[in-house]
């Protein structure tokens, strides 16, 4: 697993190559390289905030680059001031851009998953959100689980979470209204992470917390396997719809004589 996601280091680094070559372009061209890297994880994200801070970045170093222009020729207080402006906005720009490294590798794993929708700041799909008792929408539903399966250390648990991510996108692929059904049927999926994280973070080690640690883990591996059964069950009628569908296809071509039995 990596610093931030449940993918590997390398994938990782991968995502931040041009966060890496920004800070290693230290000349701005005219303007600095960590612009159009944010602009980039903005709408990769799909963070509105993100968008907002690139632009007002862009405009300062446009602001910089006139300055420079204007004062280029003779060692002045202004052409120092820009020179100082320059520096500060390097420092700061690609400050953040490693400051977001985290959450931005959040979202892109969740894209992998669920195509995202835009959210007001990074912080929108943080911890009170996603703890919080609502009704799940697809995409909130995968965050929640990506969340919880980050939280938690189970290695069990994990493999279960991840099999319920599973499951939910192959059936929410064949049938949105099912899949929305299935948020309503399997919201104690989420109450059951919630609860179990709860305890591990209480660190208290004894007969209840063990008896009820195991509880929830038996609940999630059970849940786990029903909703296995579910989707099963739910290509398990679609396939048979095709069945019955070619075999009257099949039936009405021997009919009008273009088949032989």
């Amino acid at each position: 697993m990596g610093f931030a996601t449940k993918k590997t280091k390398r994938w990782e680094l991968q995502q931040l190559t041009w966060t890496f070559v920004s800070i290693v372009m230290f000349i701005p061209l005219p303007v600095h390289l960590f612009l159009f890297v944010m602009l980039a994880q903005a709408k990769k994200s799909k963070i509105k905030s993100w968008y907002a801070t690139a632009i007002a970045f862009m405009l300062l170093e446009f602001a910089l680059f006139a300055s420079f222009i204007y004062f280029v020729g003779a060692m002045s207080q202004g052409l120092l001031l820009t020179f100082g402006g320059y520096v500060s906005a390097y420092i700061v720009g690609n400050g953040l851009l490693l400051n977001r490294a985290k959450p931005y590798l959040q979202r892109l794993e969740l894209a992998e998953i669920h195509p995202l929708r835009w959210i007001p700041t990074a912080s929108s799909s943080g911890k009170l959100e996603l703890t919080e008792a609502t009704l799940d929408t697809p995409q909130v539903f995968i965050e929640r689980m990506l969340y919880w399966r980050r939280e938690i250390t189970n290695v069990s648990m994990q493999r279960d979470i991840d099999k319920i991510i599973h499951l939910f996108q192959l059936l929410e692929s064949k049938d949105k209204i099912e899949a929305d059904k299935f948020l309503v049927r399997h919201s104690t999926v989420v109450s059951v992470l919630m609860k179990y994280d709860e305890i591990e973070n209480s660190k208290l080690k004894n007969a209840v917390t063990t008896d009820s640690k195991r509880k929830l883990e038996e609940v999630l591996a059970q849940a786990a396997v029903a909703i296995e059964q579910e989707v099963t069950n739910q290509f398990k009628a679609g396939i048979l719809d095709v069945s019955a569908e070619t075999d009257v296809y099949i039936q009405t071509l021997k009919n009008r004589n273009l088949l032989k039995d």
